[in-house]
């Protein structure tokens, strides 16, 4: 195909897709550069959200299980890789000692926070739901990942045949299920027509 059909394609496309395409690339690039160049090597981000969860997780199920005893702590350990094994900072959860779950910088929700944030910011919507949506989002979403590793810990312990399927697929499904649910409840007042005065 030559280069005018994909022009002649883009041209058809709506005004308001296309702002809303365009915001998207922009801030995914601007993302992706800013954490792999500044944020990833310092872990200013990851670093706190990481303990943070690691920490409700800890909290959750000191509070609301019939077993007290659980622990976090801040680590380096070695993790499975596609290149072996590799040593990286992890923020553990332990019973009695015992370590159950190692929470990696990449379980902490960060790129889902920016995912969802980033969704919100492209949509056509007044400054103050924008804003209202993403500090709300973004609070429930970490509770909902929060949530997520203290139930992954309590599968491990008591119903270890069950946690590689509630890890990978049950609460993965939750958490993007309700991320989803909740750019729809965002999106179900907006108007294309909005889009078109911005």
């Amino acid at each position: 195909m030559s280069t005018s059909i994909y022009i002649n394609r883009w041209n058809q496309v709506p005004v308001a897709v296309k702002k809303f395409i365009l915001r998207a690339v922009l801030i995914l690039l601007v993302w992706k550069i800013l954490y792999l160049v500044f944020l990833l090597p310092t872990r200013v981000l990851d670093k706190p959200l990481s303990h943070a969860t690691s920490g409700g997780a800890v909290w959750l199920l000191n509070t609301f299980t019939h077993a007290g005893g659980y622990s976090a702590k801040s680590e380096t350990g070695g993790v499975y890789t596609d290149y072996g094994i590799t040593q990286m900072p992890l923020d553990n959860i332990y019973f009695h000692k015992k370590n159950i779950v190692s929470i990696e910088d990449g379980c902490n929700a960060l790129e889902l926070l920016v995912l969802y944030a980033g969704f919100i910011v492209c949509m056509p919507a007044t400054m103050r739901r924008k804003v209202t949506f993403i500090v709300g989002g973004i609070l429930l979403i970490y509770i909902v990942n929060v949530i997520r590793c203290a139930g992954i810990t309590y599968i491990i312990l008591y119903y270890p045949r069950y946690a590689d399927f509630a890890h990978h697929y049950v609460f993965t499904f939750i958490v993007y299920g309700f991320i989803i649910a909740l750019w729809l409840i965002f999106s179900r007042k907006l108007k294309l027509t909005h889009a078109q005065a911005e």
